[in-house]
């Protein structure tokens, strides 16, 4: 059994670029502007919000993550952790895959 594994590549670049584009159009006006005239979004402030609850969400997936890799002895508990921080469930995914072989 290996004690630590990543995600498949796709899905650091869809979600990750997804945060990425939602952050710059929570904090960018200009940016903002220039996408309303092309897609309906919802307000700047509703967007800082989900960048909020993303940030909340990511940092409980990651203090889980660690926890269930410590639970099961694992070495790499921290990388765990920080990878979840990164990428969100898919991370979570593939450690309770881990943790089942």
């Amino acid at each position: 059994m290996t004690d630590f594994s990543r995600p498949a590549a796709p899905w650091f670049v869809v979600l990750d670029g997804g945060i990425v584009v939602l952050s710059v159009l929570a904090t960018s006006e200009t940016a903002y502007r220039a996408a309303r005239e092309r897609l309906p979004l919802p307000s700047r402030g509703a967007l800082q919000g989900l960048v909020a609850a993303t940030a909340v969400i990511h940092l409980v997936e990651a203090a889980a993550a660690h926890r269930m890799a410590r639970r099961r002895r694992l070495p790499s508990a921290d990388r765990w952790a920080r990878q979840t921080l990164v990428v969100g469930f898919p991370s979570l995914l593939k450690l309770r895959d881990t943790v089942a072989d």
